[in-house]
């Protein structure tokens, strides 16, 4: 436990004694390994919020399909994560919109126990492809890499069409507004289907570098 506690105290000595621009450098080497264990670089797209992707990989198999499909396994499951993700910022940002039109009884509880339902459902429904991927053999080891890539405009537009039910817009909308919440997600979907077609292409251009 002494020894712990002396090493602890060691790295904290050293890290302090680097000062502001060798601890950045160090933050800098290491994200820089970071990004080149895989063979993907982050995409500018990713960096601003635009698409959401996902890597997995599959070690050295005889058979080069059966590695293809673990590694697309592997990268959905990597997606997932961050669609999920996606869908919550998405939904936390719509019910700060219909703050002022909130009924009686909803509460910050019924609605995180929806929006994780509501994550299940796109992640088991929506994730099956087909999607627009990048692949990579490593020559070295054999390793197979998969990079599917998503627009963050279709997560976007998949939660919105299932907000559109009216059991669900009850819950969180006074039924006066029912119709304006309805009309304005409308306008929603429209701009968002526009818009996933310009990223659907972005991301073709991506793929096919």
């Amino acid at each position: 436990m002494k020894l712990g506690i002396v090493i602890l105290s060691a790295m904290v000595v050293l890290i302090s004694s680097c000062g502001p621009k060798k601890y950045a450098a160090i933050k800098d080497e290491l994200s820089k390994q970071y990004v080149e264990a895989t063979p993907f670089k982050t995409l500018p797209e990713e960096s601003v919020g635009e698409i959401v992707t996902g890597i997995g990989s599959s070690i050295k198999r005889a058979n080069p399909v059966l590695a293809r499909e673990a590694a697309i396994t592997s990268a959905q499951a990597d997606l997932a994560r961050k669609v999920e993700a996606k869908v919550e910022s998405v939904w936390k940002r719509t019910m700060a919109d219909w703050a002022e039109y909130k009924p009686e009884g909803a509460d910050e509880a019924m609605s995180v126990e929806e929006m994780k339902t509501m994550q299940k459902v796109i992640v088991d429904q929506e994730l099956r492809g087909p999607w627009q991927i990048q692949e990579f053999v490593n020559k070295n080891d054999g390793t197979y890499w998969v990079r599917i890539i998503l627009p963050s405009s279709t997560v976007e537009k998949w939660l919105k069409q299932r907000l559109q039910q009216q059991s669900l817009l009850k819950k969180y909308v006074i039924e006066s507004q029912i119709k304006k919440v309805q009309d304005d997600l409308q306008k929603d979907l429209d701009n968002l289907r526009k818009k996933e077609k310009e990223d659907l292409q972005k991301v073709n251009n991506i793929v096919n570098q």
